[in-house]
């Protein structure tokens, strides 16, 4: 008789715990097979929500898989699990709460909405079904721009400044909402410790600011803009300013140029054209100015399946045209996910891996969901 994981003869139960936290530390980072040992039996239950045990589970495996994709297009589903059962995430926990709420990014196990209007954003942890509603910045006041919000963004990070999202599950957060109007960035900060909105900060700016989302840098948020630049803002200082890409980017497809953390831990940058990806990075020059240096380049031809490098080309000045577009990106990993008429696929730089991991007519972004929780974390999730 096997326990309800599968994993486990009936037997193993009269184990020593120290023997079976060892058996447990190997299992699969993906947190549903976690839940599934645990219901085992109340000791096992015990010993996998112990906050030893979790803090050296996490230790040991770093990395988390993408447990689903979201996503705000009209012509694919908003929520998609990967994997196959019983290893994906239940549809009903992490399904939104609403249509007419959009995502505008996640991390930290966090997923930040807002509604329709851009009157509430929404902080919702799917691991544990916590919604915390924050209303929208008075300081993007819609009279100041011809009755309608001025173009904008926001993004969510832990307060506690957490690396990993396994311990952020009860921890204050952070929403920074940024917004361009009349040749200007402006900046706040929301905290959910004290509920409130803190001191707006501006500076001029060459251009709007883009839909995709951000992407955490140290301690830096950085936002693509719509033309030519990327929005900096320094969370210590409160700093903000725009950066200016690489002269070569300014002539590619501008959701096919992504913001990154290079090799280094520092600011980087991926241009995207055709096949051929170039990889850059910000650096100290040689008279101590900051610049951009040409890292890598990459042929991803070499690496998709034959049949998507195949595929004659159409118009390439549409984004219809491309044979391949930047969907998005894992924020502190080397992963991209590609969009290519033989459908999507997560490329690892580093090992120049791919896979397939989803078939769609992918118009826009997709938001990958990290996540990790026992059963002590969260709500339904299996």
């Amino acid at each position: 008789m096997m326990d309800p994981s599968g994993l486990f003869p009936a037997s193993s139960s009269q184990l020593p715990d120290d023997l079976l936290i060892e058996i447990f530390l190997c299992l699969p980072a993906h947190p549903t097979c976690l839940i599934r040992t645990s219901l085992v039996c109340k000791r096992w239950h015990c010993l996998i929500k112990n906050r030893q045990f979790v803090s050296r589970f996490r230790t040991l495996h770093q990395k988390f898989p993408v447990l689903c994709f979201f996503s705000n297009s009209t012509s694919i589903p908003h929520f998609i699990p990967t994997g196959d059962p019983p290893n994906c995430v239940s549809t009903a926990v992490f399904s939104l709460p609403d249509p007419c709420w959009q995502v505008l990014g996640c991390r930290h196990s966090l997923v930040l909405l807002v509604s329709s209007t851009w009157t509430q954003l929404q902080v919702w942890n799917p691991m544990t079904g916590n919604r915390q509603y924050v209303p929208a910045t008075p300081d993007a006041d819609r009279r100041f721009n011809h009755g309608i919000v001025p173009e904008s963004q926001a993004t969510v990070l832990c307060a506690a400044g957490h690396k990993d999202s396994g311990d952020c599950h009860s921890c204050p957060f952070l929403v920074v909402w940024v917004f361009t109007c009349t040749r200007y960035a402006y900046a706040c900060r929301y905290s959910s410790e004290s509920s409130s909105w803190h001191q707006m900060v501006s500076s001029p700016t060459p251009s709007d600011i883009d839909s995709r989302p951000s992407v955490l840098v140290g301690n830096i948020l950085y936002w693509p803009l719509k033309a030519k630049y990327i929005l900096a803002f320094e969370l210590d200082t409160r700093k903000l300013y725009h950066i200016e890409c690489p002269a070569d980017t300014h002539s590619v497809y501008r959701r096919n140029v992504h913001i990154m953390k290079a090799e280094d831990g520092g600011l980087g940058l991926a241009a995207l054209t055709e096949f051929n990806l170039r990889l850059w990075a910000r650096e100290t020059g040689p008279e101590g100015a900051m610049e951009w240096v040409l890292r890598r380049t990459i042929q991803l031809d070499a690496f998709l399946p034959p049949n998507v490098s195949s595929v004659p080309l159409v118009n390439n000045h549409s984004a219809s045209g491309r044979p391949v577009r930047i969907l998005g990106l894992i924020e502190d990993d080397d992963m991209f996910y590609m969009w290519t008429r033989e459908g999507v696929f997560a490329v690892e730089l580093k090992s120049m891996r791919c896979n397939k991991v989803f078939e769609a007519q992918v118009p826009a972004t997709i938001f990958p969901y990290i996540g990790f929780y026992t059963t002590g974390d969260v709500d339904g999730a299996r």
